[in-house]
């Protein structure tokens, strides 16, 4: 059974289950997009892509980062950070052409990352007023808001940050509120803060353990909606009024505990939760979260990812790896259904588009991926090759692809002239 061919009503919920947050044309608006799932409802994007005839625009950036590109009608968002470490920037984007309107920038320093991380590996969060990052300068973390036109509207100093890998959290905009998971190694907090002015709103003290990077999201249960935030420590739903804690499950490893880098994942009334460690360890866990009661239904240590995250429709979960293998498995058990070579090393999370896997791997090489269980394996529809490292997960909106590479923003689509 094909279990993509789906109308797209009926598409979207699936996929975002009890938290069926619609993803509107032209709006990317948080890391993974609205519901955090990666799923971009109602886009359409050529099935066999070619540069020569859909890369829309090639724009060199000003400077470094990893951090993904959020989009909010005709405008793209993305952080950066200068060569020498000495500023950091939010930087505004005509969508259309990919020329700058605005930047605005904070001072920094260079401080170690990891290999794969950068001083600007966050993604920010966008509404229709305001622009919300979280921005490290090398040993404090600031978390500032700008209207659409540049200007900055409040900026609250969260302190230091400590980690070996260095800052890659990204902010949640819900409602009049943003929400930040402030992990560190050491040190774990939860802070929700009035998004007019900065105020904060309340905090809750998590268990600490090592830096994690996975980001929040909103679950719609009946009339009510919590927050849910999956790490190291495990998986817990808040009450978004007052931080007070509605629901907890605790994760419990083999040996030492392992980091959380890909976010949670919402498929209905399932949670999936991955972590690993650069040594190779991997644990994945998938609970059912009933009358606020989560119970463990399965759980895999070794084949699932560590930084990408998944996807998931018609009853299945799939993805790629971070050592390139595309994947495929029935999320009621965890029956491996495929499991095969892509590529090479993976970092960015894909993303579905009308039925289909976009993937892109540390290489810069793109792949349309259809996903199809019925044949026991997936189809590779297209491969192109951007010609620049990426680590960045991609954007979609408005029928186009926006990919950051280590030097350039590539805009992928169909073209309006």
């Amino acid at each position: 059974m094909k279990f993509l061919n789906l109308p797209k009503i009926l598409y979207g919920c699936l996929l975002a289950g009890s938290a069926c947050l619609s993803i509107q044309g032209d709006t990317w608006s948080r890391f993974r997009g609205a519901a955090g799932d990666g799923v971009a409802t109602g886009q359409k994007l050529p099935t066999k892509i070619d540069l020569k005839s859909h890369l829309v625009y090639k724009v060199k950036l000003g400077g470094n980062g990893n951090g993904s590109p959020v989009l909010w009608n005709d405008r793209i968002y993305v952080q950066e950070s200068s060569a020498d470490g000495a500023s950091r920037h939010l930087v505004c984007l005509n969508a259309d052409n990919g020329k700058e309107i605005w930047r605005a920038t904070e001072k920094g320093i260079f401080a170690k990352t990891h290999a794969k991380s950068s001083l600007a590996s966050a993604t920010p969060a966008v509404d229709a007023e305001r622009i919300a990052c979280l921005t490290w300068d090398g040993k404090d973390v600031n978390l500032a808001s700008y209207d659409h036109a540049g200007k900055l509207q409040w900026r609250v100093g969260l302190g230091s940050f400590s980690s070996q890998h260095g800052f890659g959290h990204s902010p949640v905009i819900h409602r009049g509120r943003v929400y930040v998971n402030f992990d560190q190694d050491g040190s774990a907090k939860l802070l929700a803060f009035d998004a007019s002015s900065g105020k904060i709103a309340w905090e809750a003290e998590r268990k600490a353990f090592r830096s994690c990077y996975s980001t929040p999201f909103i679950r719609s249960v009946g009339a009510k909606e919590e927050l849910v935030v999956g790490s190291t420590a495990g998986a817990t739903g808040y009450d978004l009024a007052t931080g007070k804690v509605l629901w907890n499950h605790d994760w419990k490893f083999d040996a030492a505990p392992l980091r959380t880098v890909a976010s949670p994942l919402l498929v209905g009334d399932m949670l999936v939760l991955c972590s690993g460690d650069g040594k190779g360890d991997r644990h994945m866990q998938v609970l059912k979260l009933a009358d606020g009661k989560p119970t463990l239904v399965w759980e895999e240590k070794k084949t699932f990812p560590y930084v990408p995250m998944l996807l998931a429709a018609g009853g299945k979960l799939f993805g790629v790896n971070d050592k390139g293998m595309v994947l495929c498995c029935e999320l009621a058990t965890g029956k491996m259904i495929y499991n095969e070579r892509l590529t090479d090393g993976v970092s960015a999370s894909p993303v579905l588009v009308d039925g289909r896997m976009v993937a892109v791997d540390e290489k810069g090489r793109l792949f349309v991926i259809e996903p199809d269980a019925s044949s026991g394996k997936p189809k590779v529809l297209s491969k192109v090759d951007l010609g620049e490292p990426v680590i960045a997960s991609p954007a979609v909106g408005g029928g186009r692809l926006w990919v950051r590479g280590e030097q350039n923003l590539f805009c992928i689509g169909a073209r309006k002239d």
